[in-house]
């Protein structure tokens, strides 16, 4: 057990974006008992460990990725956009982006357009064909191969699995 923390270090640590994506408290009747640093330790991170990152530089990124997750549909995302509009350089927003989130930018924007997938699949019964064009793929086979790279199997194999 971790000795309590201050309500200082707490809150700093609550708020810190790896909180922000992953941590809730679960009853509201814990919610004084709930030690944010004990939380951390039941947590698996893949962030990298490396430089520390400045507390404006962990919001603009926090911001990226709130933005990616609202436009990771959008075909004109580029890395250089991303850099003008949110403030950072290229090396900051690559290295800082995967040493925060444990992802790269665009590893994560793969990531959201494949669940989108599987939900669009699974809950709304959409074809395979349907899906790629949905999510910009050229051709149904490019979205099949990304899909397979990221869960181990086709698409097509899950929607056999819902029938």
């Amino acid at each position: 057990m971790t000795p309590k923390a201050s309500t200082t270090a707490q809150d700093a640590v609550s708020t810190h974006a790896f909180f922000m994506d992953h941590a809730t408290v679960a009853e509201p009747d814990f919610a004084g008992d709930w030690d944010p640093l004990q939380a951390l330790l039941h947590f698996q991170t893949k962030a990298v460990p490396g430089r520390i990152i400045p507390p404006a530089d962990v919001s603009r990124l926090q911001s990226v990725k709130d933005f990616l997750r609202e436009h990771f549909l959008d075909p004109h995302l580029s890395l250089n956009f991303l850099c003008r509009r949110f403030g950072l350089n290229e090396f900051k927003l690559k290295k800082g982006f995967k040493q925060l989130f444990g992802n790269t930018v665009f590893g994560y924007v793969q990531e959201m357009r494949m669940k989108t997938a599987r939900r669009l699949i699974i809950e709304e019964k959409r074809n395979v064909n349907e899906v790629a064009d949905f999510l910009g793929y050229s051709s149904p086979n490019h979205f099949s191969a990304a899909f397979k790279r990221l869960y181990g199997f086709p698409p097509a194999k899950l929607k056999a699995w819902q029938m």
